[in-house]
């Protein structure tokens, strides 16, 4: 048998005689093995921690090799059991406690001495990376926290391939990033990455140059996820098994990534969905609150106007009357809103798109909200004669808006409507002089079902779908939304709209 390169390996030599010892250890490091001796158990058990092997002797002073074995073998070594007795039995018993060979102290023992401790060494090689790997293999299935997991990658990493470090690259949307090291020697880190950025770029197997090998990580989908870059000090080359366990470890950190990253996706859309179930909750607080209201004032007046009818004055039942209109119409309106916001998620919210006079559908829709908006000074100024859109959700558009700026505004301050072209579109402006928006309220201000919790808590009744309604009708219609605000100092909710081709910028 042929001894492998065994530099740095560490074996124990413990033998009671002296002699024996010395041509073990002399014998041992000819062959390249790094040597401690020990002449009993106590000595033994005072570095065992620090090798690999342990060559053990038999017969020891005051104890039995049999009996130390086990205590050995549980400190990590593997064990060579070596007596002067050939017995069957005795090589039988020392397997069965732990020992992964047995030699027979003959004329030919220290011949054979090298090429089993080389045997030994590769069994308990092997055991330590099948037990490494199965650990990290473990790892990454059940990967919870990514920073542990890819450090934990590389770590295993370089104690397997008996490396000074080990680094891995992972893409994210600013490129090739470094996600986990392990080990003192890093090398020159602007060589690595550029290097791993070589290899995404024109895919390989691996890339090996003196002292450093890369692998790439498996691509998911397609899609490169990474390169795991494997560094020694010394600039000798990789075996072809140490490639191959290189690969398998790129693999791991491969299932690791995916398994973290749908993890994440999992999680972010946990979280998505309890943010909806908690929207839902508070649209059918709101609902019921808002449907509750019109429904208790219609049917108050008509039971007051049907119990009192004759003890009631004309002026009374025409203002009873009145009043079960108004809140009618205002049932109705919610009920529309709501209709429509069924169809906006159902996806089958239509549009009839059409060139429409600007003018006349801004009048129209302010002369049917005159209620709405008398006594309050209202300056309409729409420079555009046409704009491509569906008559009915512009109306529908322009009412929320209006409605919100009289809602949301005082008494007597004015509303101003504002219409023009605009570099190819048409854009239609409602300002008013109301409590406005934050920043921040302004970011939201379109989300479905969200209201501002300083208008909430002033009794200012609403589903918050009015604005989320106005980005829908106006996306469907070929335009998109803003808003400019300020707290106390009013907003100035803006949409566009396509311009006809035949009408001039």
């Amino acid at each position: 048998m042929t001894i492998g390169t065994p530099t740095g390996v560490r074996v124990l030599v413990v033998d009671d005689d002296p002699d024996h010892r010395f041509l073990a250890q002399t014998r041992l490091e000819r062959a390249g093995f790094d040597v401690r001796v020990a002449g009993n158990a106590d000595e033994a058990l005072r570095v065992v921690d620090l090798v690999d092997l342990v060559v053990l002797d038999h017969r020891l002073p005051g104890t039995s090799g049999l009996d130390l074995l086990p205590v050995v073998a549980e400190q990590g070594p593997s064990v060579v059991m070596v007596t002067g007795m050939g017995s069957e039995g005795l090589a039988v018993e020392a397997m069965r406690r732990g020992a992964v060979d047995y030699i027979v102290k003959d004329e030919s023992y220290l011949d054979i001495l090298a090429e089993v401790v080389w045997r030994a060494w590769l069994h308990h090689d092997l055991v330590r990376r099948a037990g490494e790997l199965e650990r990290i293999g473990l790892l990454v299935t059940s990967a919870t926290a990514r920073p542990e997991v890819f450090t934990e990658v590389v770590e295993g990493a370089r104690r397997l391939l008996r490396a000074d470090g080990c680094a891995l690259f992972v893409m994210a949307d600013a490129g090739l990033i470094q996600e986990a090291t392990a080990g003192s020697n890093l090398g020159d880190g602007n060589i690595v990455l550029a290097e791993a950025r070589k290899l995404l770029a024109a895919p390989k197997k691996a890339v090996e140059n003196p002292g450093r090998l890369l692998v790439p990580v498996p691509p998911m989908e397609e899609t490169p996820l990474g390169v795991l870059a494997v560094l020694r000090r010394e600039p000798r080359g990789f075996e072809p098994e140490e490639k191959r366990l290189a690969v398998a470890l790129a693999s791991y950190a491969g299932i690791a990534l995916g398994n973290l990253r749908r993890l994440e996706l999992e999680r972010a859309l946990v979280t998505e969905l309890q943010q909806m179930l908690d929207l839902r909750r508070d649209l059918m607080a709101s609902v019921s609150h808002e449907l509750r209201t019109p429904l208790t004032c219609v049917s108050g007046f008509a039971e007051t106007l049907r119990a009192h009818w004759d003890a009631l004055t004309e002026d009374e039942r025409q203002m009873f009357v009145d009043k079960i209109c108004h809140h009618s119409t205002e049932l109705g309106d919610l009920v529309e809103r709501l209709l429509d916001f069924s169809q906006v998620e159902a996806g089958q919210l239509a549009a009839g798109i059409r060139c429409i006079d600007l003018g006349a559908e801004v009048e129209a829709t302010v002369t049917a909200l005159g209620p709405l908006v008398a006594g309050r000074p209202l300056e309409l100024d729409i420079r555009a004669e046409g704009a491509m859109a569906d008559s009915v959700l512009l109306r529908r558009t322009l009412t929320n808006l209006l409605s919100n700026a009289v809602k949301y505004s005082e008494p007597g301050t004015p509303i101003v409507v504002r219409g023009s072209a605009v570099g190819g579109v048409v854009r239609i402006e409602v300002a008013d002089e109301g409590t406005g928006l934050t920043a921040e309220e302004a970011d939201r201000a379109f989300d479905p079902f969200w209201r501002s919790s300083r208008v909430a808590t002033h009794s200012l009744r609403g589903t918050g779908l009015g604005l989320a309604l106005v980005k829908e009708y106006v996306r469907v219609m070929g335009g998109d939304v803003s808003v400019d605000s300020e707290p106390g100092r009013g907003s100035t909710f803006a949409f566009t709209l396509p311009l006809p081709e035949s009408l001039p910028v």
